[in-house]
């Protein structure tokens, strides 16, 4: 599931890889979304700049009135001294504009290794910048079915090996013995939330929860806290380092808890959270159920030729758009025929011959097929990176477990709310439905 959540940002990694700079879902520093209007266009650039210390240039673009009272050397320093606490650029969320008349401000929501922050670039005209400032991120509004005096949070420590990874314990604030949810986050680089632009799903998910009398705990992902250094190596990183093994701890954690029932004990992944739920309930066969949001029942790489065959019409022109394509077919050819080895650019998504190795070796519905303990999948049915496909899949290869229950919703998208199934569906405010807060309580309290 980053975000995830997803797929977005390994399919741009892919692009850049093969010399292509696209749009999918979010904003890159060096490639201007045609929909942006100028101002916006404008202040990306300036950023750019400054950002890769260009300030020559990036000073040249601010107003007359501003350079008469502030030189080159101390915007410079400005910039150097504010921006040396939020660690290394990550990448452009999204942008915003605002009509302060008689001036237009553009909002640049940035993501740093320790930071989430707006750069406010002020306009008073289309040609020059009258200001520039950094200031708070807009802020998560919790969901109108979360009732925050019915719950409690405090901070955990989810620990594997020499990792360490922030967490938060989200407890009804009445009574005792709580059955509780552990959420594993899709593919990509994940903070605790799941955060995409403004939308956090698993906070959602934990107030809902909580209120509901359901405890949960959600945690930073390794590759968003630890990046590179996930693993020994980037080559030697798998399903198991990246995802499973503190998912595992995580549950682990979880029978430690004096509020937590330990027989009430429940994993929730999310798109490939959910595709490793059948793998981390075999390590932890103490759990009480298993609930899979929008989890892939085919292999990997046939969702990733879904995805793309999808994607690119809609953000090349198709003559580029089929050469890719071209290229992926290749790839997944390669993995699917094998043997699988690093060869520089030839698996899919950049991903190491390690990593495709260990999910080639995996059948997650075979494990489902496998487990005692009852199962819960969920999927939107406007959902176009794990669609109905998969769902039926699943459906089918369960046909006769008596432990698994399946719910689709019509209309939702990837992250559970309201979604037309198109990439703009990112770019909407929202919170995961309250129908599925309720169908997993339900679900639960069985």
């Amino acid at each position: 599931m980053q975000e995830k959540y997803l797929f977005h940002r390994r399919v741009r990694q892919f692009l850049l890889a093969l010399g292509l700079i696209v749009f999918l879902g979010g904003h890159s520093s060096v490639a201007i979304a045609q929909q942006d209007n100028q101002y916006v266009a404008k202040a990306k650039v300036f950023f750019d700049a400054m950002e890769h210390e260009k300030f020559h240039e990036a000073y040249q673009l601010l107003d007359s009135s501003v350079q008469r009272v502030v030189s080159e050397e101390q915007s410079k320093g400005g910039w150097k001294h504010i921006r040396s606490k939020f660690g290394a650029f990550r990448t452009i969320m999204k942008s915003r504009t605002e009509e302060l008349k008689p001036y237009i401000g553009v909002y640049l929501t940035l993501r740093y290794d320790s930071a989430l922050i707006d750069l406010k670039v002020v306009f008073k005209d289309k040609a020059a910048i009258v200001g520039f400032f950094f200031v708070p991120p807009l802020q998560y509004t919790m969901p109108p079915y979360a009732d925050t005096s019915k719950m409690t949070q405090r901070r955990v420590e989810v620990k594997t090996g020499d990792f360490t990874l922030g967490g938060l314990l989200t407890l009804p604030r009445e009574g005792s013995n709580f059955p509780v949810v552990v959420m594993v986050h899709g593919s990509g680089p994940h903070d605790r939330d799941e955060t995409i632009k403004d939308n956090k799903p698993f906070a959602d998910l934990a107030y809902g929860l909580a209120t509901m009398g359901i405890a949960s705990i959600r945690y930073d992902k390794r590759t968003f806290i630890y990046g590179a250094k996930s693993s020994s190596t980037p080559a030697t990183i798998t399903l198991q380092s990246e995802t499973v093994d503190d998912a595992v701890s995580a549950l682990k954690l979880a029978q430690k808890i004096k509020e937590i029932d330990p027989k009430q004990i429940y994993l929730l992944g999310h798109s490939q959270g959910a595709l490793c739920a059948p793998r981390i309930a075999k390590a932890t066969p103490f759990i009480a159920g298993i609930i899979m949001l929008a989890g892939n029942a085919r292999a990997f790489e046939d969702v990733i030729a879904d995805q793309m065959a999808f994607l690119l019409p809609q953000q090349l022109p198709k003559k580029q758009a089929d050469s890719v394509m071209e290229v992926v077919n290749k790839q997944i050819a390669r993995v699917k025929k094998g043997p699988i080895s690093d060869e520089n650019g030839k698996l899919p998504l950049g991903l190491p011959a390690g990593y495709w190795k260990d999910l080639k070796s995996y059948d997650q519905v075979a494990v489902a097929k496998s487990l005692p303990m009852k199962m819960l999948f969920l999927q939107g049915e406007k959902d176009y990176q794990v669609t109905m496909t998969d769902f039926n899949l699943w459906k089918k290869s369960l046909a006769s477990k008596s432990n698994a229950s399946f719910i689709s919703y019509p209309g939702f998208f990837h992250l559970f709310f309201k979604g037309e199934g198109k990439p703009s569906d990112y770019d909407k405010d929202g919170h995961v439905d309250k129908k599925v807060i309720d169908d997993i309580s339900s679900w639960i309290k069985k």
